[in-house]
């Protein structure tokens, strides 16, 4: 019996997880007798379809505080961060009486930094993958904060354990971690047929709507997206996020499950509305649907992103009066009307991860 493996998870958002079980699945089939095993704060629902048996609870990544899905609280993040370093020693003596317990060949991190710290004190090879690491957030968000500044050094420490960074793209990685080894998007990709997705939500195959999928966790106002639904009323508007009661006939609330996953809705829109992250970029590159965002504020990944991603995505920004407003009919229409970039990328990531992450894992 093969040792397992212990996967360190950011709880931040969404994205995270579901990139990493991919990343899960595709190990698991290279690895089929190596056990796989997941920390995180994240909810295990979100690792679907991965077993809810395999994750657990833990409290080993501060990341940022948002007040909304386009806002960053930069003092409440401060804030957090100083606490979480406050207790930095009891929750690494935590982490390696789980190192113990689960006794992991090899720890896997996305992308906390104490991962680096608990896997030098317990012995075990610690590999990153990420399109960013916490200290390029930091610097962007504190500056030269004197706050900040004492606690810089120590988070770029648990970095600099990490023996090496599987970096994906559209991002910036920590100067402390030595070797750096590119790899493709991490991509959500339906397994599912067309029709099979409009079965299951319910639209009939013939429906002429453009469809619109509206992408991100609350932060718009009551009665916005009944407003753009409305301002954008030959579209289909897909809600599967927490829907707001009053929509029009246009609108169709979409429930996740199991055998209907965020990306499977996404591989039958016409359109995506949504924040400008990592995982809807990746995921809207791989199914080549457009993307409308509105600007975030404190992301500093999103100029990145909003620079590099359009030679391999049709995207376009909305004003943030119109996004909040609920004035989207101009921005889709637009939308529409972009042509598809020449260039494609590859969105084999999770599977090239897998692949070297096998290499170290029979090297430890």
């Amino acid at each position: 019996m093969l040792p397992s493996i212990l996967f360190y998870i950011s709880g931040h958002g969404y994205g995270h997880a579901r990139r990493m079980a991919q990343v899960v699945l595709a190990l698991s089939a290279q690895l089929p007798d190596a056990a796989v095993r997941i920390r995180s704060a994240a909810p295990a629902h979100v690792f679907e379809p991965l077993s809810p048996e395999c994750i657990e609870k833990c409290d080993i990544d501060a990341g940022v505080v948002e007040r909304d899905p386009l806002r960053i609280d930069r003092e409440a993040s401060l804030a957090r961060l100083a606490d979480f370093m406050r207790r930095r020693d009891a929750i690494v003596a935590e982490e390696l009486a789980a190192v113990r317990r689960i006794g992991p060949g090899l720890i896997v991190a996305d992308i906390p930094f104490l991962a680096g710290e608990v896997a030098d004190r317990a012995g075990v090879r610690c590999v990153g993958i990420s399109n960013f690491t916490w200290d390029w957030i930091y610097d962007h968000l504190f500056g030269d904060d004197g706050r900040y500044a004492v606690l810089a050094p120590l988070v770029r420490e648990g970095y600099g354990k990490m023996e090496a960074l599987l970096e994906l793209p559209f991002g910036r990685t920590s100067p402390a971690i030595a070797t750096k080894i590119a790899m493709p998007l991490i991509a959500g990709k339906s397994r599912l047929r067309n029709e099979e997705v409009l079965a299951q939500i319910g639209v009939p195959v013939d429906d002429p709507r453009p469809r619109v999928l509206f992408g991100t966790r609350g932060g718009l106002p009551p009665g916005a997206l009944a407003v753009a639904a409305r301002d954008a009323g030959e579209f289909l508007f897909l809600c599967v996020h927490e829907p707001p009661e009053g929509l029009p006939d246009n609108a169709k609330v979409v429930r996740l499950s199991p055998r209907l996953d965020f990306s499977d809705v996404l591989s039958i829109s016409s359109v995506v509305v949504s924040k400008l992250g990592y995982g809807i970029v990746s995921d809207c590159i791989a199914a080549g649907v457009p993307l409308v965002w509105p600007r975030r504020e404190g992301f500093v990944e999103d100029e990145i992103m909003a620079a590099d991603a359009p030679k391999w995505l049709p995207m376009m920004r909305m004003e943030e009066e119109d996004y909040y407003a609920g004035r989207w009919g101009r921005s889709l229409r637009d939308a529409l009307a972009l042509p598809t970039p020449a260039e494609v990328m590859p969105t084999d990531g999770a599977e090239m991860c897998a692949e070297y992450l096998s290499r170290f894992f029979r090297k430890a």
